[in-house]
C-alpha cells in the first residue's frame, strides 16, 4: 500500500513512519512547512517531499492522471490544522489515519462524517493507550466485576507529569487555541481509556486550569476520577524521572511504566485489518477534553486531586 504524511518533521511522525516501514508499506510522499525531515531517508529515498500544501496537491492531481492512488495519508500536523488536512486527504481519494486529538471542535466530527460519506473513506483516530496490555486487562476486569455489582462506582485517581522545556509554552502547543490545552494535547489518551472503561460523563468539574497543569474530578457512570496534568517540573517532587504517569484504581496502581514502544505500529495493524478506531469511537473524548477547556473553574474541594492545592499556592498572588 501506498501511504503519505502530513507534518512529517513533528514529534510524533516517526512513530507512523516506523509502522508504515514494519508492516511492509511504501512510503511515497511526505509534507511539512519545516525542511529539516532528513529522517525521512530511514525510510525510503524515493519519497517525496513538499513544504507547501498545494504542492502536495499538484502532485497528487499528477499521480491521479497516471492511475496512481494513495491509500492512506497518516496526519501528525498541529492539533487546530488536522481537520483541514483531514479534508485534504479524503477529496484525494485515501483514507485516513489521524494522531490525537482526532480535531479540537467537536461539531467538526460531524462534517468529518459527512466527508466520509462524500469521499467513501474512512478517517481513523491514534489512541494507543487502549492497546496496552494493563489497560486490556483492566478494562477486562471492570467488565467482570460490573456483571456482578451494575451499579459499583470506582474510586480512581490520574496524576501525568512529563517535563516540557520553557519551549513548550512558546510553541503552538502553548496556545490553547491550537492545541486544545493541557487536557487535550497531553491528556485525551487517558480520558479517552477512562470514558472507554468506565461509561460516559455524569459530571465534570475543573479545579485548576493555567497554562502549565490543569485538575479537576470528573465522575463518570462507574467511576469519580480525580485528575491532574502537568508539565511544570516543580510538580515531580520525588519523581526525578522525565514522566510520571499514575493511575491508580481502588488504592491498587496500574503500571504504565512500560508498554508504549509498538502501540502505533499495533494501531496500524488493527485499522489496516479493518479494525481501527473510527471517528464516532473518538468523539467522547474530544467532546469532554472540549468542555474541560471550556468550563470555569470551581473552588478547591474535599475531592479534588492534592497536586491542585500544590498548584494554586505555588502559583504567583493576582
Amino acid at each position: 500500500m501506498l501511504f503519505g504524511v502530513i507534518g512529517v518533521g513533528g514529534f510524533i511522525a516517526p512513530k507512523h513512519l516506523q509502522a508504515i516501514q514494519e508492516l511492509g508499506h511504501v512510503l511515497d510522499c511526505a509534507m511539512d512547512v519545516h525542511d529539516s525531515v532528513r529522517i525521512l531517508d530511514q525510510y525510503g529515498l524515493d519519497c517525496e517531499f513538499f513544504n507547501d500544501l498545494e504542492d502536495l496537491h499538484q502532485y497528487l492531481q499528477d499521480c491521479k492522471e497516471q492511475e496512481k492512488y494513495l491509500d492512506y495519508m497518516a496526519i501528525c500536523s498541529p492539533n487546530y490544522l488536522h481537520f483541514e488536512h483531514i479534508e485534504f486527504a479524503l477529496s484525494h481519494g485515501a483514507h485516513v489515519i489521524c494522531e490525537k486529538p482526532l480535531v479540537l471542535d467537536p461539531s467538526e466530527i460531524d462534517e468529518i462524517a459527512a466527508l466520509e460519506k462524500k469521499y467513501n473513506r474512512r478517517v481513523f483516530n491514534i489512541l494507543q493507550l487502549r492497546l496496552h496490555p494493563n489497560i486490556i486487562q483492566l478494562k477486562e476486569d471492570v467488565r467482570a466485576e460490573l456483571l456482578k455489582i451494575p451499579d459499583k462506582i470506582y474510586e480512581v485517581s490520574l496524576t501525568y507529569l512529563i517535563l516540557r522545556g520553557k519551549w513548550y509554552l512558546n510553541s503552538w502547543k502553548g496556545d490553547e487555541n491550537k492545541s486544545g490545552g493541557l487536557a487535550t494535547n497531553i491528556g485525551i489518551h487517558f480520558f479517552d481509556i477512562l470514558l472507554d472503561i468506565f461509561g460516559g460523563v455524569v459530571e465534570n468539574v475543573v479545579h485548576v486550569h493555567q497554562n502549565d497543569c490543569m485538575g479537576g474530578v470528573l465522575s463518570l457512570e462507574h467511576a469519580k476520577i480525580s485528575w491532574f496534568l502537568s508539565i511544570n517540573p516543580e510538580h515531580l517532587g520525588v519523581h526525578r524521572d522525565n514522566a510520571y504517569r499514575s493511575l491508580v484504581l481502588e488504592g491498587n496502581e496500574i503500571d504504565f511504566s512500560d508498554g508504549f514502544d509498538d502501540l502505533h505500529t499495533q494501531s496500524y495493524k488493527q485499522i489496516l485489518e479493518g479494525e481501527g478506531i473510527g471517528i464516532e469511537s473518538a468523539r467522547p473524548a474530544v467532546a469532554l477534553v472540549n468542555a474541560i477547556r471550556c468550563m470555569p473553574v470551581s473552588d478547591l474541594d474535599e475531592e479534588c486531586h492534592p497536586l491542585c492545592h500544590k498548584a494554586l499556592s505555588d502559583s504567583p498572588a493576582p
